[in-house]
């Protein structure tokens, strides 16, 4: 199947997750980022501002910026993201594509003890990811030596995905069930 039919049954797969399986899904998927050795390492975490439909990163946020973490939120410009220090969720405001970014700042351009935490529509069991189409975060990361994360609900996961050169694989996917 081609990423864009897989992008399509998944975005229609992952709007269907009702709103209390998937409040119990994203409490899970937290729980298990901030035991992982490599979040609990970190001094900074670059992480998405997460949708409706997407697996909630604003715990995570907030989590973090209380355990004095430094944390990144990414901002659309031209074609790439550029990754900026908040110090509050107060620091973001709605950007392109109804997504909140960070207010600009200094942006952050030493990613040394961190860890990338990445949207995905849907991952395959290689850790190949399927994005919203766009080419963003797989320019970020063709450069990026960090520990690479996909957040995703079980219901996301397919056994596989045709992946192309300019396709970046993470280093670990969290689910709602375990991780790969």
């Amino acid at each position: 199947m081609n990423k864009e039919v897989l992008r399509e049954k998944y975005l229609n797969i992952r709007k269907n997750i009702n709103e209390e399986n998937k409040q119990k899904y994203d409490n899970y998927i937290f729980n298990r980022v901030i035991n992982l050795e490599e979040y609990k390492e970190s001094k900074l975490v670059l992480i998405y501002v997460s949708l409706k439909y997407e697996v909630d990163t604003f715990n995570l946020i907030n989590y973090s910026l209380n355990k004095n973490k430094k944390v990144a939120v990414p901002k659309c410009e031209e074609n790439d993201i550029i990754f900026y220090e908040i110090k509050s969720l107060k620091d973001l405001e709605e950007g392109n594509f109804g997504i909140l970014e960070p207010k600009v700042n200094k942006p952050i351009t030493d990613f040394n003890n961190s860890i990338c935490i990445v949207p995905g529509v849907a991952f395959d069991k290689q850790n190949n990811r399927i994005g919203y189409g766009k080419g963003f975060y797989d320019r970020f990361l063709k450069n990026y030596e960090g520990t690479k994360i996909g957040l995703t609900y079980k219901e996301c996961i397919c056994d596989k995905i045709d992946s192309d050169i300019n396709d970046i694989k993470m280093d670990k996917i969290i689910f709602n069930g375990g991780k790969l």
